[in-house]
């Protein structure tokens, strides 16, 4: 084959990855936990913002960090419009909760939640989740999803896998929960990560929303 027929298989456009989808305003919570893989969660955030969705923030206690480390971002709400200066929050919010504050508002009855993403997710989050330990403000809010039937997606971000950490997923399943494993594809030529945490955003989606009808 020739460098130049290389070139141009390379140079072939990336299709588009998250359907368009009306959010409506739903309350969806977001977690982002300290595992390696922080730019899945920064790109979960933009698509739910992309669809309207009002997004419940909670970041573990090392997200802050690995964010900083691996992406050299720094999310706070002051600075959401500068990194994501193609999204006009319009129809959507993006509010912070803090992991610790096991009296929140957002696993109770007043909090209107349609239903919570953990991306990326530690397998230290998954065995607790899976074991309803409820040390926190993530795990708690994710017991709560299965005791109300709320829909619950979790993108481990691990490897290799033991067979405690595939057990643990089991359970989440056998509870209710999807599992959208970080294992993006490449048959779509991406052109950069954002385009491959682009594919895994839209499998959550599809899976968090899939009953909603696209928009033209």
């Amino acid at each position: 084959m020739s460098n130049e027929k290389s070139s141009s298989l390379l140079q072939t456009e990336t299709s588009s990855l998250i359907k368009n989808i009306d959010g409506e305003g739903k309350n969806i919570i977001l977690a982002m936990t300290g595992t390696s893989g922080a730019i899945y969660g920064l790109r979960m955030l933009r698509a739910l913002l992309l669809n309207d969705f009002n997004v419940g923030l909670i970041l573990s206690e090392y997200a802050a960090y690995t964010l900083y480390k691996e992406c050299g971002v720094e999310l706070t709400p002051s600075n959401l419009t500068s990194l994501f200066p193609e999204i006009i929050l319009l129809k959507s919010n993006v509010t912070f909760y803090n992991n610790l504050d096991l009296k929140s508002e957002i696993f109770t009855n007043d909090y209107l939640c349609y239903g919570m993403i953990i991306c990326p997710c530690s397998m230290g989050f998954v065995g607790g989740i899976a074991n309803g330990e409820c040390k926190n403000l993530i795990e708690k809010s994710a017991d709560y999803a299965f005791s109300y039937s709320k829909p619950l997606v979790i993108v481990p971000r691990e490897t290799p896998l033991n067979k405690i950490h595939l057990g643990n997923m089991l359970k989440i399943i056998d509870a209710g929960g999807k599992i959208v494993p970080a294992m993006p594809s490449f048959e779509y030529n991406p052109k950069d990560f954002n385009d491959l945490a682009d594919h895994i955003a839209g499998k959550v989606l599809d899976l968090l929303i899939g009953n909603y009808v696209p928009l033209a």
